[in-house]
């Protein structure tokens, strides 16, 4: 037996991360802080969220339409692809499956909504079925919006 797992066997994040506090998990889904928590953080589970330093993180904040929406997927992808991390390991967690497919549906209902208004954000968009180089004429909303 390798020193890996035998450490593995043994691991508890708090003995590595004394400084790291359990914080009241009324908010979000038991252990997991909603989608904008998650994102904000950049972790979906909080009750693991170790700050770097004295690092405080920034909240995002949408100055239009088109930037609130792109926000909303993108929290909701974040949240689906936290879950399907998670459920690599807990693959029996029936509970965090059904969140995961609310989180990836609610993703992709948003992107089709995004890429009908704004254009597409990715190679499988739908809307690239009557002209495919349509993503070289918009901007993104990082970019200020429309061209």
């Amino acid at each position: 037996m390798n020193d890996y797992n035998i450490m593995s066997n043994f691991f508890n994040p708090q003995d590595l991360y004394p400084q790291a506090q359990k914080k009241d998990m009324k908010m979000g889904q038991g252990e997991l802080g909603t989608p904008q928590e998650g994102y904000t953080l950049g972790n979906l589970f909080i009750q693991t969220y170790i700050p770097y330093k004295n690092d405080m993180p920034q909240k995002l904040i949408a100055h239009n339409e088109q930037e609130a929406l792109f926000l909303e997927m993108s929290e909701a992808a974040f949240a689906a692809h936290e879950l399907n991390l998670y459920l690599d390991i807990h693959p029996q967690d029936q509970a965090k499956l059904n969140l995961f497919n609310q989180y990836r549906k609610k993703a992709n209902e948003l992107r089709t909504q995004y890429e009908n208004q704004y254009g597409p954000i990715s190679i499988d968009a739908n809307v690239l079925n009557n002209s495919p180089f349509l993503w070289e004429q918009l901007a993104f909303p990082w970019e200020g919006g429309k061209k």
